[in-house]
């Protein structure tokens, strides 16, 4: 081997195999999971990164003095000598009794450093000696027993475990470290360095991803279950450091694909519109609550069908919006998109992405497709990343034959020009538009906003009033209204309501709420660019203001056999009744493990599987299929999902699913959906007069609107039968919503009225549906206050439709009579109820307590057991496994 290429593995360090910044994420990220504090150190014990969560007792007191911080410095090195000598995990206690753990970082048998968490205690603290160390280190006494008090105590079990997980860390920062080592040994060239790397990362990147993944799936089912506020704000945490990881180990695979050669260009016939549509959603929803206006100016002239790598192209947009969102803290994030003419086949796609951020200086410019880098790193220090995306953007470009440059002001913004050559398989515009003359009118109090809608207009010679320079409503006389919704109030809302010979056009956000039911009023989802505009203004064919008839039963399919999952009776009957006239055969399942027994007995054609589900979610579900049943693998699962935001449709891809359908379920999406993924041989087209039912007199009910209720489901037959299980639900939502509020529990409140407000909108309880909306948004935007004031509202309109659908179903069994016969327990049951509650409190494993304290809840109790009940339960949320067991021993005792 060349010398110059050898590695003397006797001398490399740590930070030489591994770079600071990258162990300083893993630690971070570790420290965020596990909720201890973390530090990483060399072979002798001197830290490398900066430590992560240390606890209030040691950053605020122990290391703030002299004489504290020396002693925890020596207590670093007395972990990294322990570990030296032992070779393995060890758990100590500091000088201020707290609860260390140390694990080797391991070169071939030499150690080269050692990971270190803790910062915890194993019992209460000695307050007699807690004052004894307060004065050695000269710290105030009081203040520093006040902040031990405070500092985690943690059982002997979960100690150990704790031990164990900190040396299964350290062992992957062994191995990262001594491919790296290899990987430098076997690289006599260049490439061939870069080609040892890429592979480690890569297989890295899949050995993490795993046990990731289920960590975001922990995340996700407690976030669902009852816990105390610092609980979910701790498995928050858990969930967003486990997601930034995520796409930090996507970026990683990406980058060594490529190096590798092992990156594919896939090209197939896509329709350019797509990318947009989802591209807006992942955008908006990236932006979140940030004072950003995002802005698509989409030339109307790009060719409908194309042929390439929609998803290499969406990836690569998809990366500079983010760059530009997360480096813009307000203003303006644009996509600009348009075409040129190559030859008579090929255009020339180009897209501009521009912000008003902070850019970039103009010695960083050639730095800026630089792998693993981030300019300005000082300014840019709180932005995560990995600093690949550019330089991944870059490369798939140039794979596509394209290319990227950039222009920007340093302070004032940036642009990023992309353009790529396409091949043109259709020659229809994606929107085509009729030479229709109409009149617009615009109040819009957004600049960027407005001067986007201007130019669309532009282009197609469309004349426009902007009322922010002056006019009247009197003088809009028919024609359109284009609106911000904050500015749809008062006389404007008064005038359109008169006057229904004008189209309002409502500009709303991308995840607002349609709350405004007026026969001219419809919406216009941020960011409006050419093809929504002209679509709501009814000048191209795809849809038309007042358009909303229609048949959608143009075929059926008796062969077909469907499976739909949803763990909520009502949500089974709409999907099972829309679906109803296509004549297929439809099997129902209320959770994962009806579902599984099913799939197991037959091979269906598609599956409509609920998101969110009680224990095992939709997403778990889907996993399960894939891997554990045969010929399934390609068998279409789509998602039923009231979580319709930006990035959901890529996030059911990247997880199995093949689709998505958003609650409440519409007739024409879910049928469209059907045909879209069921077998063409299974579908049987039939005629307009074949699929029509014949006319009958029109439904009626006093105090609903049926009428809208019977366009949104489909047709009145499916309605009554929604009606019924709505009624029929209704006390025991009323009890549970009255039961969450004298718990002060408005997490669930929110949750549960926001199914109130959708089903009752189903059904036409239109006043009831709006008071469900107003109190939904009162608890997600924390009004406690708003929600106990109009509670009794809402109790009293739900008895005011309960009268009125007992006048449509007099025989109906109402099931909240019945749901308040739980079942006494004895005491034979009682123990083993406590028994199996014992022993998940053992192994500290809180999800197996949250479900031994569920299956306790089942059963009804007296006197001083009912006491003992609601203890337990509050110990439990609170995850203090001692108060659980003094609970249970003094049940025991009673028993």
């Amino acid at each position: 081997m060349d010398k110059k290429h050898k590695v003397d593995m006797d001398t490399i360090s740590l930070t030489e195999l591994i770079d600071v910044s990258i162990l300083q994420r893993m630690q971070d990220t570790f420290a965020a999971m596990a909720r201890m504090a973390a530090l990483t150190t060399d072979e002798n014990g001197t830290p490398v990164t900066v430590g992560t969560h240390f606890s209030e007792f040691c950053s605020n007191f122990c290391r703030k003095s002299p004489i504290g911080r020396a002693r925890c410095e020596q207590c670093d090195k007395m972990g990294a000598v322990m570990v030296l000598e032992a070779k393995k995990p060890v758990s100590y206690f500091c000088h201020a009794n707290l609860v260390d753990f140390a694990a080797p970082i391991m070169l071939g048998d030499r150690m080269i450093g050692s990971f270190i968490g803790g910062q915890v205690l194993s019992s209460p603290p000695d307050l007699e000696r807690m004052r004894r160390i307060a004065h050695e280190i000269e710290v105030d006494e009081e203040s520093f027993i006040e902040a031990a008090k405070k500092t985690q105590i943690v059982p002997q079990a979960a100690i150990d475990r704790s031990t164990k997980f900190i040396f299964e860390f350290a062992g992957i920062i062994s191995d990262m470290a001594y491919k790296e080592l290899r990987s430098r040994e076997l690289s006599s060239e260049a490439m061939q360095a870069s080609t040892q790397k890429s592979d480690f990362l890569a297989n890295m990147s899949h050995e993490i991803r795993t046990p990731m993944n289920v960590v975001l799936g922990m995340a996700e089912l407690a976030l669902r279950e009852e816990m105390s506020p610092q609980a979910r704000q701790y498995v928050k945490q858990i969930r967003s450091s486990g997601k930034n990881l995520l796409v930090i180990i996507n970026d990683i695979l990406d980058f060594s694909k490529i190096e590798s050669g092992k990156m594919n260009i896939v090209e197939v016939v896509y329709e350019s519109l797509s990318i947009i549509n989802d591209i807006s959603n992942i955008v908006n929803n990236r932006i979140g609550e940030k004072d950003i206006e995002f802005i698509v100016d989409l030339s109307p002239d790009i060719p409908h069908e194309l042929f390439g790598d929609n998803v290499r192209i969406h990836q690569i947009l998809i990366n500079l919006l983010n760059n530009a969102v997360k480096f813009t803290k307000q203003g303006r994030v644009g996509l600009k998109m348009y075409s040129e003419p190559i030859d008579e086949n090929t255009i020339l796609l180009k897209a501009e992405i521009s912000d008003t951020g902070m850019g970039i200086k103009k010695e960083d410019i050639g730095k800026l497709f630089h792998s693993f880098q981030q300019l300005d790193s000082k300014r840019n220090r709180n932005v995560e990343g990995t600093g690949l995306g550019l330089a991944i953007s870059q490369q798939l470009l140039n794979l596509m034959h394209g290319k990227i440059s950039v222009e920007s002001e340093y302070g004032k913004g940036t642009t990023f020009f992309v353009e790529i050559p396409q091949k043109v398989i259709s020659e229809v515009k994606i929107a085509e538009t009729s030479d229709e003359k109409i009149s617009v009118a615009m109040m819009i109090q957004n600049d960027y906003v407005l001067e986007q809608i201007k130019r669309d207009l532009d282009r197609k010679g469309i004349a426009y009033t902007d009322f922010r320079k002056g006019g009247s409503l009197e003088d809009i006389k028919g024609g359109f209204l284009i609106i911000d919704r904050v500015l749809f109030e008062g006389s404007v809302k008064d005038f359109v309501t008169k006057n229904s010979d004008v189209k309002c056009l409502i500009v709303e956000p991308y995840d607002a709420v349609e709350d405004i039911r007026l026969p001219n009023v419809r919406y216009l989802k941020k960011p409006v660019y050419s093809v929504t505009l002209y679509s709501a203004l009814g000048l191209s064919g795809e849809i038309k203001i007042g358009d909303n008839e229609g048949n959608d039963f143009v075929f059926i399919a008796p062969d077909a056999h469907i499976l739909i999952v949803d763990d909520n009776p009502i949500n089974l009957t709409v999907a099972n009744g829309i679906l109803e006239p296509l004549k297929m055969q439809i099997d129902t399942a209320n959770g994962a493990t009806e579902t599984l027994e099913k799939v197991k007995e037959i091979k269906y054609d598609i599956i409509f599987m609920d998101h969110m589900m009680p224990d095992v979610d939709g997403v778990e579900t889907t996993h399960i299929i894939r891997r554990m049943i045969p010929g399934y693998e390609e068998v279409p699962i789509i998602a039923l999902t009231a979580n319709a935001i930006g990035g959901t449709k890529e996030m059911f891809l990247r997880e199995g699913m093949n689709d998505f359908v958003a609650k409440p379920i519409e007739t024409k999406e879910i049928v469209a959906m059907v045909r879209k993924w069921l077998p063409a041989d299974k579908i049987v087209p039939v005629g307009i007069d074949e699929a029509v039912p014949e006319k009958k007199e029109a439904l009626h009910i006093d105090g609903l609107n049926v009428e809208n209720a019977v366009k949104l489901l489909g047709n009145e037959t499916l309605l009554m039968q929604v009606m019924r299980e709505y009624y029929r639900s209704l006390d025991k939502r009323i009890n549970e919503l009255t039961g969450m509020l004298e718990k002060n529990d408005f997490v669930n409140y929110t949750i549960n009225v926001h199914s109130l407000k959708s089903t009752s909108r189903q059904i036409g309880a239109d006043e009831l549906g709006e008071l469900a909306y107003r109190l939904e948004m009162a608890g997600k935007e924390g009004s406690e206050d708003f929600i106990r004031s109009h509670h009794g509202e809402l109790v009293e309109l739900c008895n005011k439709v309960r009268e009125i659908l007992r006048g449509v179903f007099p025989d109906e069994v109402i099931e909240a009579q019945q749901s308040q016969k739980a079942l006494s327990a004895d005491a034979e049951t009682v123990r083993g109820l406590l028994d199996e509650l014992a022993a998940a409190v053992g192994e500290f494993d809180t999800l197996a307590i949250d479900e031994a304290v569920e299956k306790m809840s089942e059963y009804t109790y007296e006197g001083d057991a009912k006491a003992l009940f609601e203890s337990l339960k509050t110990a439990a949320a609170e995850c203090d496994t001692d108060i659980c067991t003094q609970v249970i021993e003094e049940w025991r005792s009673l028993l």
